[in-house]
C-alpha cells in the first residue's frame, strides 16, 4: 500500500468513526434471520381470492438483516428502442407504474416474517407486509396474515454462499441525493435506488396518477425508480437481467472487485467515488 493508500484509508476510518458508528436504534433492530431465509427466492405462485399468477418475474432477496423485492407484472410491453422514461410512451408509462418493488428489514418470529419497507416503489397504503413462512427444504409456501393471499417461492441455487447489504453514503464527495442500496446473496445481486422524496398515501401509483393528474415530467420523475436483479458470477458479471427500469436491462452495474472492503463500516467502490455503509457482510475482501 503506498502512501496515498494509507492516507484515504486513514481518512476513511476516522469518517467511520465520526459518523457511522453503530447508533441505538439499529442496535434494538431486529435480530439476523434464519439461515434458512438466506439466498434470492423466485416467485412461482400468487394465489388471491381472484387471482392466480404464475407468469410475473418476481424476485426476493434476503441478507441476515435486509432485504430487497422486485416484481415485473406479466404482459410487459416491448420496449426495444427505449432509452430512457422521457422516450417511453403513455401506455408504457402506464404499464411501469403496475410495477412493485421495495427494500428494507426484515423481522422474524417464529414463523411469522414481517417486511419493514424503507423504500417502495409504490406509495404507501396503509398495511402492513406480514406473511406465516413454511419451509420445505429450498421451497416457501408464504400465507397472508393481514391480507389473503398464499404465495409459493423457490430459492435460486446460485444464490447460496456468502451475503452483504449496502447503503450509499458519499458519491463524487457529497450525500447523495437518492437513496441506495446494493443486496448481494451468493452470485446474485439486487441494487435499489429510491425517489428522493416519499410518495402522496394511495392505494397504488396508478390511482395516485389518476388522482393527482401529475405533469408528463412529474409522473416521468414518479417513475424514476430502480430496482434491477442480476448474477455478479458467470459469463456476464454484474449484468442486470431484470429492472424496473427496462432500458437498464442488459447492461453492467459496476464490474467484479470493484467494491472493495475497507475496515468494519466502509467499502469503497472503483475510483473512491462511491462510498457505502455495510449494513450486512459475510464475504470476500472485495466484491
Amino acid at each position: 500500500m503506498n502512501r496515498n493508500d494509507l492516507g484515504l484509508a486513514g481518512a476513511l476510518r476516522d469518517l467511520s468513526r465520526r459518523y457511522f458508528a453503530p447508533q441505538a436504534d439499529m442496535a434494538a433492530g431486529p435480530a439476523p434471520v434464519p439461515n434458512a431465509y438466506l439466498g434470492v427466492w423466485r416467485r412461482s405462485l400468487l394465489e388471491t381470492a381472484g387471482l392466480c399468477d404464475t407468469h410475473s418475474h418476481v424476485f426476493w432477496l434476503q441478507t441476515p438483516r435486509w432485504h430487497a423485492d422486485l416484481r415485473l407484472p406479466a404482459g410487459r410491453p416491448d420496449f426495444s428502442g427505449v432509452h430512457s422514461l422521457a422516450e417511453c410512451s403513455d401506455a408504457q408509462l402506464a404499464w411501469l407504474a403496475r410495477q412493485q418493488g421495495f427494500c428494507g428489514v426484515t423481522q422474524i418470529d417464529g414463523e411469522r416474517c414481517t417486511w419493514h419497507r424503507q423504500m417502495d416503489f409504490q406509495p404507501a397504503n396503509g398495511s402492513r407486509d406480514i406473511g406465516r413462512m413454511i419451509f420445505d427444504g429450498e421451497r416457501l409456501t408464504e400465507i397472508g396474515l393481514e391480507a389473503d393471499y398464499r404465495e409459493i417461492w423457490e430459492r435460486l441455487p446460485p444464490s447460496r454462499g456468502g451475503t452483504a447489504a449496502l447503503e450509499l453514503v458519499m458519491e463524487a464527495g457529497e450525500q447523495p441525493v437518492r437513496p441506495a442500496w446494493l443486496l448481494v446473496a451468493g452470485a446474485c445481486f439486487m441494487y435499489v435506488q429510491g425517489r428522493p422524496y416519499p410518495l402522496p398515501d394511495a392505494p397504488d401509483l396508478p390511482h395516485l396518477i389518476a388522482r393527482m393528474q401529475p405533469s408528463h415530467a412529474q409522473w416521468l420523475e414518479w417513475l424514476d425508480v430502480e430496482i434491477s436483479f442480476g448474477y455478479r458470477m458467470g459469463p456476464n458479471p454484474w449484468r442486470i437481467e431484470h429492472s424496473t427500469l427496462p432500458f437498464r436491462e442488459e447492461t453492467f452495474l459496476t464490474h467484479p472487485g470493484a467494491i472493495r472492503r475497507l475496515g468494519y463500516q466502509i467499502a469503497v467502490e472503483g475510483s473512491r467515488e462511491r462510498r457505502w455503509r455495510i449494513l450486512d457482510w459475510s464475504l470476500g475482501a472485495a466484491l
